[in-house]
């Protein structure tokens, strides 16, 4: 029997055991939920199970790994709500996540579905019923080629590509009552896990709102950042022009030699920006009564397109 240390105290368990189970006999002694543990000194997912003598400490979701992981998790969780509510013959459909703002992350759902407020709901409730359900979340390793085919099957064409660049022979792929997904880092071991989320309709898309790490037992209302999610959506929409939505399209126009003028293209972009912010900067004191007669009004000079002096990366 592998014997651990766990706050100073030597403990035995029977070979095999998972940390999830040693976890529960800890849990009540913590505020927020633990996560991961660390054993040897490395971080571990509970699902793993102990094979030999060490020494475990817990990771929470207070912590930056710990809350990470369940928010990794609430997206899997959406994306497969998303599914279930829109049925295996609308596999075409496809949720992404575009980015953080507040305590939420707006998703985009892509193959021309409306997103209204009664779907949200529809797909919050089915969220609800996964994370009641405590469906187990399994790891398995495959071969490249199997999971470039796996995803492909899914019809998850930007993870097949952005795999083709993957140096590893091999990948960790978790699985959620047969959707199968790909996250680069550590998952929860299970979706009751997760209990603490909201998803409603937001600007043509989901936005899913969760605890924040330094209150994670608690799900606080989502501020709106009319200006910042505005940037946001553009710097999206700036990519999006360019064809360069994922990492496997920057990694294909990498390949292609196509880098340098993606970075002119870029430049020109934020030029042109620069340049209506200083239009409206004008316009606002122009409108200004006390606009000292002795200053001159300097008017915002054009965009320009800056040559780059940087060698292709590709």
């Amino acid at each position: 029997m592998p014997t651990v240390m766990i706050k100073g105290a030597i403990r035995q368990y029977t070979k095999g055991t998972t940390f999830e189970t040693i976890v529960k006999e800890y849990q009540s002694q913590y505020n927020d939920s633990i996560a991961l543990v660390y054993f040897n000194g490395k971080m571990r997912e509970l699902n793993k199970k102990l094979e030999r003598d060490g020494v475990i400490s817990f990771i929470t979701t207070a912590d930056q790994a710990g809350h990470s992981s369940y928010v990794r998790t609430a997206h899997m969780m959406l994306v497969k709500a998303v599914r279930n509510v829109l049925g295996e013959d609308r596999s075409d459909i496809h949720v992404k996540i575009e980015f953080a703002i507040d305590n939420a992350y707006y998703c985009s759902v892509l193959g021309g579905i409306n997103v209204t407020d009664e779907f949200a709901r529809k797909v919050s409730e089915e969220m609800r019923s996964i994370s009641e359900r405590n469906i187990p979340i399994i790891k398995k390793t495959y071969p490249i080629d199997d999971a470039i085919m796996l995803f492909k099957n899914q019809k998850m064409y930007d993870k097949e590509r952005l795999f083709r660049y993957r140096r590893g022979s091999t990948i960790n792929v978790y699985n959620m009552d047969g959707y199968y997904d790909y996250f680069y880092g550590y998952m929860l071991p299970s979706t009751g896990y997760v209990k603490l989320f909201e998803v409603k309709a937001y600007r043509g898309g989901l936005l899913l709102v969760l605890p924040t790490q330094d209150k994670p037992g608690e799900l606080r209302p989502f501020k709106d950042q009319n200006s910042l999610f505005t940037q946001l959506k553009e710097a999206t929409n700036w990519g999006g022009r360019q064809g360069i939505c994922t990492v496997g399209d920057l990694n294909d126009a990498i390949c292609k030699g196509s880098l340098s003028d993606m970075i002119l293209v870029q430049e020109a972009m934020q030029e042109r920006r620069i340049s209506e912010i200083a239009q409206q900067i004008y316009d606002r004191a122009s409108a200004l009564s006390w606009w000292p007669a002795r200053l001159p009004r300097a008017r915002p000079r054009s965009a320009t397109v800056w040559r780059s002096s940087c060698a292709p990366l590709a």
